[in-house]
């Protein structure tokens, strides 16, 4: 595996507060975070006006200004005035005060427009769209992150073990950007980590101010990859057993010391992940202790008869096939399998369906479905889950119900996790009638539990508790208080998430 050796270079400084100064970009995705480029732009001030600057001039404004990408440049606008500007617009807001992007929404349910520190750059795509970058500081940007990530009702020590380590992971992943020459380092959407989804709240800016600067080292002093998750089945999976390795013959890829799987549960109960009786037993299991109870994801289910089953595996097989060929295995009459496309008619009748392998956390890593065509085997966390999908879209049918810890949701988006095992109801003539997939949290499971650390942080852990039951063998450090930033030099993986 090709390594490419990095030496950090952020934030060399001769001071805590020049380093806590230094800003970077981040990029900002259309509503729902569905694309990076806009087709327009509306922004204000809430502290009144807003100061735009080309090259060659300068827009004043104490009105939302709208701007349009056209072949000639971006058209700025108010209710008054017009003014065609170059190619970039720097955005900035009067005083200290926030700019909002009222062109866009954000929150959900809970819809605003998102305000913003810093300043925002507006760029003009060949496409003629728009690229909208925000350059704020890292603090800052937390104060948007943490709520976005974790609900501010969590305890103290849950949103500060979040704060420090989503500061680690955009420390890290800014100098990863700089190293390949990116125009922005970060996007504000779960590619990175979702930023202002949710307006910015007092006591998440209390647990970023209280852990200001903190970042998590491995043993060998480099940043962590700080990965996080929602909710694990009460326990968390081994990094190199959910994305590690490209090929057949590398995955799983690499142990990282640090992301292999905890026990997040309150009791010491082991689970022989080869046994699927054993697998299923505690995938069923709703009262099993562990800090993590209270999250609805903590335990799920999906009822699904044999021809939805066969219609959602035959609507995403060959699309996986096509995507990740090395991971969608098809058995030759030797008994090997090997990448072949799938056929048109997809699996046939479904016949059984087996998870052939499982990570140390339980995860499973490979998925067997023997159909009347032929037999399959899909590996890899995010292909299963996709494989899997509880979706009408693909049957027609009636909704398709997930049944959670006390509610239900209708037709996700993605089977919830790779923490699965199956109840397989047969008729007399030993016919698939039924499929019942159970399943335990949400996500990759790799990292932090965000509902582990808050189950934690209600049983009087403390911020750096949390954290090294999550990472193992970390120590905290500020960043603002290192002299020497060259040495802090490690390893990036090219083949990091795959």
């Amino acid at each position: 595996m090709k390594i490419l050796w990095v030496v950090v270079l952020l934030l060399v400084l001769g001071s805590s507060a020049a380093a806590r100064d230094e800003e970077f970009r981040v990029a900002i995705k259309t509503d729902g975070f569905s694309d990076l480029y806009h087709d327009s732009a509306v922004i204000s001030s809430d502290g009144g006006s807003v100061m735009l600057i080309d090259y060659h001039h300068n827009f004043f404004s104490d009105r939302p200004v709208t701007l349009t990408p056209t072949a000639e440049g971006i058209l700025v606008e108010n209710d008054q005035e017009v003014l065609l500007m170059g190619s970039p617009i720097w955005v900035y807001p009067e005083h200290n005060s926030r700019l909002t992007l009222e062109s866009i929404r954000r929150g959900d349910a809970w819809g605003f427009s998102p305000s913003y520190r810093g300043f925002l750059e507006i760029t003009l795509t060949p496409a003629q769209k728009l690229q909208i970058i925000n350059t704020v500081t890292v603090e800052e940007y937390l104060y948007g992150v943490v709520p976005s990530e974790m609900p501010v009702s969590a305890p103290m020590a849950a949103l500060e073990a979040q704060a420090v380590a989503s500061r680690t992971f955009v420390v890290r992943a800014i100098i990863e950007a700089r190293a390949a020459g990116r125009s922005y380092h970060v996007d504000d959407s779960v590619f990175a980590q979702v930023y202002n989804n949710r307006q910015e709240d007092i006591r998440a800016k209390q647990a970023v101010d209280q852990t200001c600067g903190i970042v998590m080292l491995d043993k060998n002093g480099q940043l962590v990859r700080s990965y996080f998750h929602s909710t694990s089945s009460g326990f968390t999976a081994a990094a190199h057993e959910v994305w590690g390795g490209n090929t057949r013959t590398s995955f799983p890829g690499t142990p990282i010391p640090y992301l292999q799987s905890r026990s997040v549960l309150t009791t010491d109960l082991v689970v022989d992940w080869n046994d699927e009786t054993q697998v299923l037993a505690f995938l069923k299991d709703k009262s099993i202790a562990g800090f993590e109870r209270k999250s609805p994801w903590f335990r799920w289910q999906i009822r699904l008869t044999r021809s939805q089953l066969e219609a959602i595996i035959n609507a995403n097989l060959a699309k996986l096939y096509q995507t990740q060929p090395e991971f969608v295995l098809t058995r030759q009459d030797n008994g090997e399998f090997v990448p072949l496309p799938i056929p048109t008619a997809g699996i046939g009748e479904l016949l059984d369906l087996r998870v052939t392998a499982r990570g140390s956390g339980g995860n499973a890593l490979t998925l067997e479905i023997a159909g009347s065509s032929g037999v399959y085997r899909v590996s890899k966390e995010l292909n299963i889950r996709s494989l899997l999908c509880p979706s009408n879209q693909y049957t027609g049918t009636e909704d398709i119900v997930v049944y959670r810890m006390d509610d239900q949701i209708l037709n996700y988006p993605l089977l919830p996790s790779a923490n699965i095992a199956f109840e397989i109801i047969r008729n007399h003539n030993n016919d698939i009638v039924e499929v019942v997939i159970y399943g335990g949290g949400i996500g990759h499971g790799v990292g932090m539990s965000q509902w582990g650390a808050r189950g934690m942080a209600e049983a009087g852990y403390s911020y750096a508790e949390i954290l090294t039951s999550f990472y193992a063998e970390i120590s905290l450090i500020d960043i603002y208080q290192v002299s020497d930033w060259h040495s802090l030099v490690y390893s990036v993986e090219n083949n990091d998430r795959k």
